[in-house]
């Protein structure tokens, strides 16, 4: 009976890693990652700053006017996930892939006299290593460094933006796969989208 289990084992053993011989250069040289990203912790910032922002100038106004002054509070109007579109070109026989990506958030604010669009956009480089290169879910972690810029009401406001995914997952063949990552940055927390060999 032990014998019969160690052989078992060991043709397990050995077909698991003729597999994971195989299937480890199926990550697709060229390809394309399209995500939708939560984009919280930006949301989160913004909505503080204004909230902070509001509670000042009321504060200013009041004391100014002897306490006479109303300033009504811009009212929250609601704000779009984060979009990323990248391009990923993985080094053969390696674990690395590295490549350019773009992003999009927007947040909107009604006040009484307009409607406040504030926009991010940002162009980033981006580079995974692979912790589990083999296997339909392969396992890695990324990091995105670039320059973004706010953009509300015709004034531009560059900025440093960045990205750090200590996990993902990809989930799928070397033609498409389902990509899942979890970090913080400019993307947010958690980023859920595709990723397809061109």
């Amino acid at each position: 009976m032990k014998k019969t289990l160690l052989v078992v084992i060991l043709l397990a053993v050995s077909v698991i890693g003729h597999a994971q011989r195989v299937d480890s250069y199926s990550i697709p040289c060229n390809s394309l990652n399209l995500q939708v990203c939560d984009a919280l912790p930006i949301t989160t910032a913004v909505g503080i700053g204004v909230g902070l922002g509001w509670a000042l100038g009321a504060g200013m106004a009041a004391a100014l006017t002897g306490g006479q002054a109303t300033v009504n509070a811009p009212e929250f109007k609601g704000w779009t996930p984060c979009f990323s579109v990248g391009y990923e070109h993985h080094f053969a026989d390696t674990r690395w892939s590295l490549g350019p990506e773009a992003g999009y958030w927007h947040y909107g604010l009604q006040s009484d006299e307009s409607y406040t669009h504030l926009h991010l956009m940002g162009i980033a480089a981006a580079g995974k290593f692979f912790y589990k290169p083999a296997g339909v879910c392969k396992l890695y972690g990324g990091v995105s460094l670039g320059a973004g810029a706010f953009i509300s009401g015709g004034e531009v406001s560059p900025l440093p933006i960045f990205q750090i995914n200590p996990i993902g997952m990809r989930l799928g063949g070397d033609k498409a796969a389902f990509v899942a990552e979890l970090g913080v940055g400019y993307k947010g927390i958690m980023q859920l989208g595709v990723n397809l060999a061109l």
